[in-house]
């Protein structure tokens, strides 16, 4: 980072680095933080970044109700400077292999429900992606046939606009367990406006493996009385994750992935179809 623009901070050990960026450790006048450099001219990571970049001045403009890391620096467009908080991550893979325990289970459910209450300043937040055409390209695609592309529009016919916080990304590396306790959120890329339970509806699929998330999981959505928009949520995050594991090259790790998804598809499914068979109660 040469000509970068750091406000003082001196670089140290380089944790990440690809072609989009950059991430390191770093000292900003004494204090431990963590750099991020953009290393890409693609307008789609640089519009992700400074959106980032956005959240961050956001949190420290109208602070969340959770433990994020505070803003120390940053360009407004290709750096990005934040205290390092200590501890690590839930897990360094998109489907932990070994099992979370019970409080750290909590303390990731707390930390994403207590997010979406966030109400960040105006015009910060914006919908993510678009609902219906998300269900038209994966039915273009095969993941969602003719019943299920018509159970799931008239679902969303009836839903509100989205409108709820979603951190949009609550990936296990995404979840840093700080040493004095409680549950981090990091990386704000696709922070958004969404239907309803979308990061409860992503934390179902990653944590299968871990015994009782789901059941916790549904509690929260019953509470919520979330049930029908969690079931949208489930659709997107579903459908993605089946693309992204069956464009994998064919191998063992690919059906292992696929056979841990499959058998969450179809239940995703029955209830799906089981609630486009609901009678629905005759208007007065």
């Amino acid at each position: 980072m040469p000509h970068a623009n750091l406000g003082g901070a001196v670089v140290g050990k380089t944790l990440r680095a690809s072609d989009k960026s950059l991430l390191a450790f770093g000292d900003w006048h004494g204090l431990p933080v963590v750099i991020k450099a953009l290393r890409t001219d693609e307008e789609f990571w640089q519009t992700r970044f400074i959106h980032e970049i956005r959240l961050y001045q956001a949190f420290a403009e109208n602070p969340p109700p959770i433990r994020v890391p505070r803003l120390v620096h940053t360009d407004g467009c290709g750096v990005l400077i934040v205290e390092h908080v200590p501890g690590g991550p839930v897990d360094v893979e998109r489907y932990p292999e070994r099992p979370l325990s019970a409080a750290t289970l909590d303390a990731v459910l707390d930390t994403v429900t207590a997010f979406a209450r966030w109400t960040p300043p105006p015009g910060v937040l914006a919908p993510v992606f678009d609902y219906p055409g998300r269900v038209e390209r994966y039915h273009r695609a095969g993941f969602f046939d003719a019943d299920d592309r018509a159970a799931l529009h008239v679902l969303l016919d009836a839903a509100p606009p989205p409108g709820q916080v979603g951190h949009g990304d609550p990936l296990p590396a995404n979840l840093l367990l700080s040493e004095a306790g409680g549950c981090v959120l990091l990386d704000f890329e696709f922070t958004g406006l969404f239907l309803p339970g979308f990061d409860l509806a992503m934390l179902h699929t990653l944590l299968a493996d871990t015994p009782g998330a789901q059941d916790a999981v549904d509690a929260l959505v019953g509470e919520a009385g979330i049930a029908v928009p969690f079931l949208i949520n489930q659709a997107m995050v579903l459908s993605r994750e089946l693309r992204l594991h069956t464009e994998l090259d064919a191998g063992e790790f690919r059906e292992k992935r696929l056979a841990l998804l499959r058998p969450q598809w179809d239940a995703f499914h029955a209830r799906l179809h089981a609630h486009r068979r609901r009678p629905r109660r005759a208007r007065p």
